[in-house]
């Protein structure tokens, strides 16, 4: 099923499905599926703002304020700074540094103007939910934005040139998150989908570059995964999580350093 729930709903009512992020993790080891997560990262929350600024701009313009900088030590930093705690607290206004918005504003805008004619970003639904099941697991995913024909998945970076994106992709195993949110969709509702990167980089002139994922990319993908899934199942099957391996391990060159000797 495809459901539009908000966010938050989507962690904590099914977090007994198993999520790509989930899977990555059990791929590095069942220990660090089960360890606790750590707090998100500055450069992960500004993922995140990125994200709601770009796909859902209306709720962003509605929850989102520039924050000038604030000095505790005078009284009038003191006072800004307890009435913005209260915003928070009362109306769900999140407040953020004022060069960080004007970031984010300029991020949002080059993704407009170079992404608004291809229609990517249009005629879809941004952050819908779904939930099916994939080789005998219960199975969660959240494209950024979904289309009949298309998923599309926005991802910031440092650097959206073909070359550093695809390391990227292969170190953070965004083709992993590519080849689940494709076959589950499909599972789904039955619709076949190309899966489209939107790489836009952190840093004026903020960058985009629009990549999509290969039959061959996906299908390694989708091995990866649905290894993971297997993994999960034994360890849940046995209670057994194990981490990484203690038998000694041979590290050798590269090819491209050895033809740099």
């Amino acid at each position: 099923m495809l459901k539009q729930i908000s966010n938050e709903e989507y962690h904590s009512e099914y977090r007994n499905y198993l999520s790509s992020s989930d899977l990555r993790r059990i791929l590095r080891s069942p220990a660090h599926f089960r360890a606790p997560q750590a707090t998100a990262t500055p450069a992960q929350e500004f993922g995140t703002l990125a994200h709601e600024i770009v796909l859902e701009p209306e709720s962003f313009a509605a929850r989102c304020r520039p924050s000038p900088k604030l000095d505790r030590r005078t009284k009038e930093g003191k006072a800004l700074a307890d009435w913005q705690a209260s915003q928070e607290a009362e109306r769900g206004i999140k407040f953020i540094a004022e060069d960080t918005f004007s970031q984010l504003e300029q991020l949002a805008a080059s993704v407009q103007s170079s992404v608004g004619p291809s229609g990517f970003l249009t005629g879809g639904v941004a952050e819908l939910s779904g939930f099916t099941q994939l080789c005998g697991s219960n199975i969660r995913v959240r494209p950024d934005y979904l289309k009949d024909d298309v998923i599309v998945d926005l991802k910031t970076t440092f650097d959206s040139r073909p070359d550093p994106f695809l390391k990227s992709v292969l170190a953070y195993g965004y083709h992993i998150q590519a080849s689940l949110y494709c076959d589950a969709c499909e599972a789904i509702d039955g619709n076949k989908r190309d899966f489209i990167w939107i790489a836009v980089e952190k840093d004026a002139p903020y960058g985009v570059q629009i990549f999509k994922a290969s039959e061959e990319m996906l299908a390694h993908g989708r091995k990866l995964y649905q290894q993971a899934i297997r993994t999960y199942l034994i360890c849940s099957t046995f209670d057994h999580w194990p981490g990484y391996t203690t038998a000694i391990q041979t590290l050798t060159l590269p090819k491209w350093a050895q033809e740099n000797l």
